[in-house]
């Protein structure tokens, strides 16, 4: 839990400072995009997270990373203060927690979609209408899909789940006609 709490911590404060600097969408896409690029490459990751890689060669690292590619000074500060604190292994936790920082400030509210078919535009269209009258946020959500799915779709968004399967239909139906009989 310590970690999450510093991570927390770290996207407050690098919150602040992109919305000073009037830098928070930049900023956003740049951490999101490093830390996904460090997450998938394992070589990457051990280099910034290994303790025996000292701060100065990971520091150096990265000087030479910007160099070849662009970042706002503040995305740099927080890499070089996270190599620094020999902190680099909080980094995917804290561009999560930046995103969901920004989310509230924005009144966002993420999630998933899971159908048992594609859904068109329309139909997309309505469901983000709906969750976001009953979370009082703008909805953004990712359409997966399902065949194992008999029909409908579960949308999970925060702590709010909305479940318009088949499956769960048909479980419903059951546990009613189940009670009628015992009564």
């Amino acid at each position: 839990m310590k970690g999450q709490e510093a991570a927390q911590r770290y996207a407050k404060a690098f919150y602040a400072l992109t919305t000073e600097k009037n830098k928070l969408d930049t900023a956003l896409n740049e951490l999101r995009e490093f830390s996904i690029a460090v997450q998938k490459e394992p070589e990457l990751n051990y280099f910034f997270t290994s303790p025996i890689v000292t701060a100065d060669d990971q520091k150096g690292a990265l000087d030479k990373f910007f160099e070849k590619k662009a970042l706002s000074d503040e995305t740099k500060s927080l890499l070089h203060l996270l190599a620094e604190k020999r902190r680099f292994g909080l980094l995917s936790q804290i561009a999560s927690a930046f995103q969901s920082v920004v989310d509230e400030a924005r009144a966002v509210a993420r999630g998933q979609v899971v159908s048992a078919s594609t859904l068109s535009p329309e139909e997309r269209q309505k469901l983000e209408v709906t969750i976001s009258r009953h979370t009082n946020k703008k909805a953004v959500l990712e359409y997966h899909e399902d065949k194992g799915l008999l029909g409908g779709l579960v949308a999970q968004v925060g702590s709010f789940t909305f479940d318009d399967s088949l499956d769960t239909q048909l479980r419903v139906m059951k546990e009613v006609l189940t009670k009628r009989r015992a009564h």
